[in-house]
């Protein structure tokens, strides 16, 4: 009796692969972030923040930057706020804009949150996946993001790597229907 040929995975079977290793990675890089003491949530907020124009930005974005409704957000930042990691100031451009600002606390932790963030990710893709692997996951997945659209439009990374974030450009985002 002839050996039966290996079955090739379906395009299912491939997209669960897919999206089970995304998310198994991102548990690991949460529960790297709780055992330092950062709650995720924090983190994603923070992240942006330490990367902004004056570690400001207004709180509508922000919310749509972490996919959160104004309403979680805003219970999301009164812990932040609480814990002493934002202020929220009104614009000077515009009263009817709230920004989130660092805090030097919140600054430092997330300075050290991002260390640490950076280390774990390392340690969860670059161990199992090589580099040119990964830029080719990242690549296929942009281009689903593009192709599909989403809340957030994901810009092509440059040829050195992903854009920075820039708040300032508002084209950033699809126009409301």
């Amino acid at each position: 009796m002839p050996a039966r040929e290996p079955e090739q995975p379906t395009l299912v079977d491939q997209w669960r692969h897919m999206v089970a290793g995304v998310d198994v990675t991102r548990r690991r890089l949460d529960a790297a972030l709780e055992a330092s003491g950062v709650s995720p949530q924090f983190y994603d907020v923070l992240h942006l923040l330490l990367h902004a124009d004056n570690h400001a930005l207004p709180m509508t974005l922000l919310a749509r930057e972490i996919s959160m409704t104004s309403g979680g957000f805003t219970k999301l930042a009164d812990r932040m706020a609480r814990e002493g990691l934002i202020d929220r100031r009104s614009s000077s451009d515009d009263r009817r804009v709230v920004n989130a600002t660092l805090t030097d606390a919140g600054r430092a932790l997330a300075t050290r949150a991002s260390a640490l963030y950076d280390d774990a990710l390392r340690a969860c893709l670059l161990g199992p996946v090589s580099a040119a692997d990964l830029a080719v996951a990242a690549t296929v997945l942009r281009a689903l993001a593009a192709v599909h659209g989403s809340a957030i439009e994901v810009e092509p990374a440059a040829a050195s790597g992903p854009a920075p974030f820039d708040p300032s450009r508002q084209e950033r985002r699809r126009a409301p229907r």
